[in-house]
């Protein structure tokens, strides 16, 4: 998620709203409908941030107050893509129409942020971006595109300069994935140089990087795997504005390895974290990714996060009573929320979290998802040993997660369930792993482990006449612990303890005279083991 952090001027607040936060993608604008749709989780968000909006933008009041024009983009995304909300969505561009400079370039310049002007341009749509407050923004984006090598294809900042209040060229992977978009939909000459540039921002492993290489002048302008941050966020967004050119096979391949990494990210709960600042599960990441993922197990997964972190008709009897439909950044955010409510210093953040999330959200179902069940050995189990546990009755494609005494595992479910390893700690106990889904199952197994323990070997007596029997006694064994005895090396008895962990073998000691070895072993004999000696006498 960005965007959520303030700096302490007015003017640098208004540039991390304008320049970095993140949400939606080039679409099809939704139909104008006549009638809101169903009270959905995403409507519910939807009808919340219409009526955030004063006169067609969301004015943020700290700061001396200013209207933030990134935010209400962002909020036109989401209401566009819900539906219901088209008189909203046409007072957004309108506004913004008559603000675009104040968008693009704040307080006058001189620095002109292009990450900004592509993003207006991706929101407004072809054609409508060629006229837009009587500009041209595709011809303007078109002009802060690199055109030389090494960085042909780069979005560039105009008007920084070193050593000012805004002093570098603040550029990156969000804005360079509208602009893919945007000019990709307006067929401009710019759209592939810019694209390509865009995929040179992809990581091997499947990521996309956030920041472009800071110097232009080096060779090298692509990610490297491993010393470049991941950063799920701008992964999500490059996978959403290259959708409209998904058909290309190089892109097409970089979308579905994109999606298969972000898929990969996924926690236990559902939810998703940001890049390097924003690692927390939050409502902005586990938005805009779900939404990136579309109709997949994942994104349902992710939404049930999303509803779990909505203020909804449950919350009657405290203080988020009066907003239904807003979704909370995070879990200390929600708690906030029900008990002081959403005041002016946090509605930022709720507005922040509720447009990027309310997409994401869609994907929220409440029908009955199956219950699941972990399963392992009954026997008894080494200590220190690695065994299997199954997991079952889950869709494929769930997260599923296993944790308990030195384990902590994650995967996803496939049509025959999920196996994981888990490695027993020393001592004996009985060790409990349970298995959990983000829609809130809960299943355990107690596993009956063994550690290592020196048996005590008892005998009726400690001198016995040949051709006599002697008693012995295996102590210290676990109840139902399989035992064995030996006599001079010869198995005389084998079973299971009692319940009091004792076993017993009667034998006779023969006519050899002499001390004679008396040994007794557990379950697991290289660990479990004990011995004594008796004399045999005339």
């Amino acid at each position: 998620m960005r965007g959520n952090a303030r700096r302490t001027t007015r003017a640098a607040a208004y540039v991390a709203s304008a320049g970095l936060a993140i949400s939606g993608t080039l679409l099809a604008v939704t139909p104008a409908q006549s009638a809101p749709p169903p009270a959905t989780p995403a409507a519910e968000a939807a009808t919340w941030l219409d009526g955030q909006l004063t006169g067609g933008l969301m004015h943020n009041p700290n700061f001396g107050g200013f209207d933030d024009y990134g935010l209400s983009v962002d909020t036109g995304f989401a209401l566009t893509d819900i539906g219901g909300h088209s008189t909203a969505v046409s007072d957004i561009k309108d506004a913004l129409a008559d603000h675009v400079d104040d968008y693009v370039t704040p307080f006058g310049g001189p620095h002109s942020y292009t990450g900004s002007l592509a993003k207006l341009a991706a929101f407004v749509g072809y054609p409508a971006d060629t006229s837009f407050g009587s500009q041209n923004l595709v011809t303007q984006l078109e002009a802060r595109v690199a055109s030389a090598a090494p960085i042909a294809g780069r979005l560039q900042d105009t008007g920084y300069t070193a050593g000012s209040q805004f002093d570098d060229d603040a550029a990156n992977v969000l804005g360079q994935a509208y602009a893919a978009a945007a000019l990709s939909a307006a067929h401009s000459s710019k759209a592939d140089a810019v694209t390509d540039f865009l995929l040179k921002q992809q990581c091997s492993s499947g990521y996309f990087r956030l920041n472009f290489t800071s110097s232009k002048t080096a060779t090298n302008q692509s990610c490297t795997n491993g010393t470049d941050p991941a950063d799920p966020d701008a992964t999500a967004i490059a996978v959403l504005f290259l959708a409209s050119q998904s058909s290309t096979t190089n892109v097409g391949t970089a979308i579905t390895k994109a999606k298969s990494w972000l898929v990969d990210q996924q926690r236990c709960d559902g939810s998703f974290g940001g890049g390097p600042t924003t690692t927390g599960s939050n409502a902005n990441s586990t938005g805009v990714i779900a939404w990136a993922l579309g109709d997949s197990p994942a994104s349902r997964q992710a939404a049930t996060w999303l509803r779990a972190h909505q203020a909804t008709s449950a919350d009657s009897g405290n203080s988020l009573a009066s907003q239904t439909g807003a979704i909370a950044y995070d879990d200390a955010a929600l708690a906030a929320g029900r008990t002081n409510a959403i005041t002016t210093g946090v509605e930022d953040q709720w507005r922040r979290a509720t447009s990027q999330a309310a997409i994401g959200i869609k994907a929220y179902s409440a029908s009955p998802t199956p219950a699941i069940s972990l399963t392992g050995p009954a026997s008894y189990l080494k200590a220190r040993s690695n065994v299997a546990l199954q997991a079952t009755g889950a869709d494929v494609g769930t997260v599923l997660c296993v944790t308990g005494p030195g384990a902590s595992t994650r995967g996803i479910a496939a049509a025959n369930g999920l196996k994981s390893t888990v490695t027993l700690p020393a001592g004996t106990a009985t060790r409990v792993y349970t298995l959990t889904d983000p829609f809130g199952h809960k299943d355990t197994q107690a596993l009956k482990v063994l550690g290592a323990k020196k048996l005590t070997v008892a005998k009726s007596r400690a001198k016995v006449k040949r051709g006599r029997v002697v008693l012995a006694t295996l102590k210290g064994l676990a109840p139902g612990e399989t035992a064995r005895i030996y006599y001079k090396g010869a198995l005389v008895r084998q079973g299971v303890a009692g319940a009091k962990g004792n076993f017993l073998a009667r034998f006779d000691v023969g006519r050899a005279k002499g001390k004679k070895w008396l040994t007794g072993y557990g379950q697991f004999s290289d660990i479990r083991s004990g011995a004594t000696r008796i004399k045999v006498v005339r």
